[in-house]
């Protein structure tokens, strides 16, 4: 089981990573909008909730969660916008009470993870019912970029183990990366 080591932190900031992710456009283009409250789990240095600060604005909040005590810090010392709050969390067990996100997001975690449907699950928990899991994660594919090939979730992998959460959209966010949208079930 891949688990990134954050000896490996400077990676995530790397500006090639930028140019592909471009994090940003690519949360727009997921749903998030200015006064909503995103939670990053598994934020790693900020990459993605350094960007959901500026478009949840002061209006919204952006809580990055990561279980790695090294990654905390270093999101804590790249500095913290007023509207983001840095926490430490479990693998499994989050800090924040039930239905707090609009936007919750997995970017690259998932196949860090033993137990997808159990993070998932936990994911769902601090979701509102109205709000969104998104998931990004590397295309099962050889490339330089990212873990190897055999360490990889398929998106085939893990559409069958998404079956208690409607499927909103899904698709290539870049050559390297997919995205699946959840929602919610009401059923």
């Amino acid at each position: 089981m891949h688990k990134f080591s954050p000896h490996n932190a400077a990676k995530l900031e790397n500006p090639e990573r930028y140019e592909l992710l471009q994090p940003q456009k690519s949360l727009e283009k997921l749903g998030l909008r200015k006064g909503m409250c995103f939670v990053d789990i598994g934020a790693g240095t900020g990459f993605f909730s350094r960007a959901a600060s500026e478009i949840v604005s002061t209006k919204g909040i952006v809580y990055a969660l990561d279980m790695s005590e090294e990654m905390v810090e270093i999101v804590k010392k790249n500095g913290v916008p007023d509207n983001m709050r840095v926490m430490l969390s479990a693998e499994y067990r989050l800090p924040l009470p039930d239905a707090l996100a609009d936007v919750s997001l997995l970017s690259t975690v998932l196949h860090e993870n033993t137990d997808v449907k159990k993070l998932l699950a936990e994911a769902a928990r601090v979701t509102k019912s109205s709000g969104k899991i998104v998931i990004i994660e590397w295309k099962k594919q050889e490339e330089e970029m990212g873990p190897p090939k055999d360490e990889r979730l398929g998106q085939d992998e893990l559409v069958p183990q998404l079956s208690s959460f409607d499927i909103l959209d899904q698709g290539d966010l870049t050559g390297s990366h997919y995205y699946i949208v959840l929602g919610k079930s009401h059923s």
